[in-house]
């Protein structure tokens, strides 16, 4: 039988990589040592899991994939409709940012589609683009969204809004918690009245 990490390393493992998103935002330099001081526990426990910063950037962005393709798989498992589906995707992935604040600074670790030059995708990251760009294909292929865009256009659009805005959020004057539902309603709605 095989077993999975235990509920304390896993906690352990959320807490490391939360604390280095929000260490790694603040300073991309920042030390194992530093990252491990924050994040309450020894060097080598980070060691254990990740070899150095780079590592801890993809399981960062790893991470952030797996919970926004839960989000996705959720809305699909209960038959949304692909407006609300998107809706609640955008909320969502503007609270994985929040836990995440990496991935509001770090686009350079988001590679573009057959970038060589730039570290791959990770996979949990193919599979969530993947069901976005599905859930855009559906809607268009039933009228709620508009099929002379391409499909690859508004997850692009989505991403690049969540990272701009989450990373100015403060400057707005916003409640952190309402910006992932402002920029559903722009991405959706549009800026008319």
């Amino acid at each position: 039988m095989t077993r999975g990490p235990r509920s304390d390393a896993q906690r352990n493992d959320v807490r490391i990589l939360r604390t280095a998103a929000r260490v790694l935002a603040e300073e991309p330099r920042a030390t194992i040592q530093h990252i491990a001081d924050e994040a309450g526990v020894v060097r080598i426990t980070i060691y254990r899991r990740y070899r150095n910063r780079d590592a801890i950037r993809r399981a960062i962005f790893d991470a952030a994939a797996v919970e926004a393709h839960q989000v996705i798989e959720d809305a699909l498992d209960r038959d949304l409709d692909p407006l609300t589906a998107l809706r609640a995707l955008i909320v969502e992935m503007a609270a994985i940012i929040q836990r995440y604040p990496l991935l509001a600074v770090a686009n350079e670790w988001q590679p573009l589609p057959g970038d060589t030059h730039r570290p791959s995708t990770p996979s949990a990251a193919r599979r969530m683009h993947q069901a976005v760009f599905e859930l855009v294909k559906r809607g268009q292929r039933e009228g709620v969204l508009r099929a002379d865009l391409p499909p690859e256009l508004l997850p692009q659009a989505i991403t690049g809004t969540l990272h701009v805005v989450t990373r100015f959020a403060r400057s707005l004057r916003t409640d952190p918690d309402e910006i992932g539902a402002m920029v559903a309603e722009l991405l959706l709605n549009g800026f008319t009245n």
